[in-house]
């Protein structure tokens, strides 16, 4: 990501304010690029501003060649024509690439700050929001950015401007009455212009809500599909997203009105303000006072004058429509991080001696507490087992070991010290978490084993995969470990899912191994041989392990009975039988289910 320069609040997020950083992070990455492509605009309409005065000459030298009042040839002029126009179109062009190139460093800019940001906010914030949608407004959002640049500095926008300003200073020059027909109708279109586009502005805002909405129908369907399936009601989603659908095309045809009545009004100023100019040229003529070269050359640049007056468009609604859809990519920028690493936070070393949680409660944000002044201590290569019934807060103490959340008071400490005095990329270096329902990334398995690692050697990856019993189920697939393993990981089962998560887990030869349920999708015969190769870490990996099946952590150094958010019970598996009725009606319960499906 590129080194961050512009800070980001709420405050900056108007439309003035989002314009305003935009810009600024033109000019200080891209300065030399601005400067050139405004020098290259004002010589452009120079250039394009010459083409109807040379034509002009031309014209007139053919009509009236008895007159002595021109001093070029036709040998001149027409290379001179010919060389104005020409480099009018490539000083365009060049400018045009540039604003291009500009646009997509910015662009790619403020994406990567965005999604640096989002990777770095915590799970209480994604908690809150959907990820699809997230990223679709990631991606519309940097793709305003890149609009909003080309729209303002590109499609000769800044030329065409340049030209206007060129050609009321000739027409004044030239002839006051001319100058005033040009300048007259300006405030009017640009005001009528103005006024529409802000109409068409806010129904544009809804558009995207519309659109927002029906994409959301779209996503959550499709991301769903076997459940619509599975309950036959495919029509039904169908049905949902056309419902969300119409609603967007009846908002948008009230919208494509608005633009209509913008189009007439525009053509019937630009109309009258020709009509305005023919008259007097006529009268010119008549006159004497007017050559037919000379009305060719303002009839032009009348045509000139109101090019940009129809980029206005673009300027007015188009802008607008661009920072709205940009202002989504600045929101999550501006998002703060509650968890941030504090600025003297170190790198954390290797676990020496204990991991603790000393006194801590917690609760998830509009819930009731998860967690009641919770200690315990896990001692380095010591086996630590959580029970208790489902919700009990097992999980939680989990992700809070992660630092996913931080404590509402107490501390969890690492040989003696808050884990928050220590960066958080270094903290998960040193510890590995298998999930209850693993996720894997739609990518090879190959990639998904060594995700954790920094460039493992691929003997270490075929031996935590053998370790996880994942290697034969590997060797059967289409391409081995070269195979995709799907989005989520959807072409293999909930097993192999799980077996090929805790081979990326143990990969990493973490000082601290915590997994959640990581054996409930497994076979026996896989769990007993799983279980094995964990047993084999004893003492060698500090292992905290949450489980549900009790037969799976009997080996357990500690086992800690979890209930309501509190530790209610410590001890092994023959202490807590003999003197703890939770645990044992746990484990009896466990015991005759088992039997009973022998």
């Amino acid at each position: 990501m590129p080194r961050a320069l512009l800070p980001v609040t709420k405050q900056d997020l108007s439309f003035l304010g989002i314009l305003k950083l935009i810009f600024r992070s033109v000019y200080i990455h891209m300065r030399w690029k601005v400067f050139f492509i405004l020098a290259a605009a004002l010589l452009a309409g120079g250039l394009q501003t010459l083409t109807p005065k040379l034509l002009q000459m031309i014209i007139d030298l053919l009509l009236y060649p008895e007159t002595s009042f021109f001093s070029f040839s036709f040998d001149t002029l027409l290379p001179l024509y010919f060389l104005a126009f020409l480099g009018a179109a490539v000083l365009s062009f060049i400018s045009g690439r540039v604003v291009y190139a500009m646009a997509t460093r910015i662009d790619e800019y403020w994406r990567y700050r965005a999604l640096h940001t989002y990777y770095q906010l915590p799970l209480s914030w994604h908690d809150k929001r959907d990820s699809g949608e997230n990223g679709s407004r990631m991606e519309r959002a940097g793709s305003a950015i890149h609009s909003l640049i080309s729209e303002i500095f590109g499609h000769d926008i800044v030329i065409s401007f340049f030209t206007l300003f060129i050609v009321l200073i000739v027409a004044f020059l030239q002839s006051p009455v001319i100058g005033i027909i040009f300048l007259l109708p300006l405030p009017l279109y640009i005001f009528i212009t103005y006024t529409l586009s802000r109409r068409i502005a806010k129904g544009q805002a809804r558009l995207n809500k519309l659109a927002d909405k029906a994409q959301r129908t779209l996503f959550d369907g499709c991301a769903n599909v076997r459940t619509a399936k599975a309950f036959g009601r495919e029509s039904h989603e169908v049905a949902l997203y056309a419902q969300r659908w119409d609603k967007y095309h009846r908002e948008d045809n009230a919208v494509e009105r608005i633009w209509l009545q913008q189009s007439i009004f525009q053509t019937a100023i630009e109309a009258f303000s020709r009509i305005a100019f023919l008259s007097f040229s006529v009268y010119s003529f008549s006159q004497g006072t007017m050559t037919v070269g000379q009305i060719v050359m303002f009839l032009t640049y009348q045509q000139m004058s109101f090019t940009p007056l129809t980029l206005l468009t673009w300027v007015f609604t188009r802008v607008r429509r661009m920072v709205k859809r940009a202002s989504q990519l600045f929101d999550l920028t501006s998002e703060l991080d509650p968890l941030a690493d504090n600025p003297k936070a170190r790198s954390l070393h290797p676990l020496q001696q204990s991991f603790a949680f000393d006194h801590v409660s917690f609760a998830y944000q509009g819930k009731v507490s998860a967690l009641c002044d919770v200690s315990f201590t896990v001692r380095k290569g010591q086996t630590v087992a959580l029970v208790g019934r489902s919700g009990a807060g097992k999980s939680t103490l989990a992700l809070l070991a992660l630092r996913f959340y931080d404590p509402d008071s107490g501390a969890i400490l690492w040989d003696g010290q808050d884990l928050r005095n220590f960066t958080r990329t270094s903290l998960r270096k040193h510890i590995s978490y298998i999930p209850q329902d693993p996720t894997l990334f739609h990518r090879t398995i190959y990639d998904n084993i060594a995700y954790g690692s920094e460039h493992p050697s691929k003997q270490a990856v075929l031996a935590a995969a053998k370790m996880a019993h994942a290697h034969d189920f590997i060797l059967r697939t289409s391409k081995g470990y070269r195979s995709l393993v799907g989005e989520r990981g959807v072409k293999l089962s909930g097993g192999q899912r799980q077996r090929v998560a805790i081979a990326r887990a143990l990969l990493m030869q973490p000082n601290l191994l915590i997994m959640d349920e990581s054996t409930s999708h497994l076979d026996s015969e896989t769990e007993k041989a799983i279980q094995t190769s964990i047993h084999y870490l004893h003492g060698k990996t500090t292992q905290l392990i949450i489980a549900h099946r009790l037969s799976t952590i009997l080996h357990a150094d500690l086992i800690l009975v979890v209930d309501k958010g509190t530790i209610v019970a410590s001890g092994t598996h023959q202490e807590l039988i003999r003197r703890h009725p939770l645990y044992k009606k746990l484990y009896r319960l466990q015991y005759l289910s088992t039997h009973k499906n022998l």
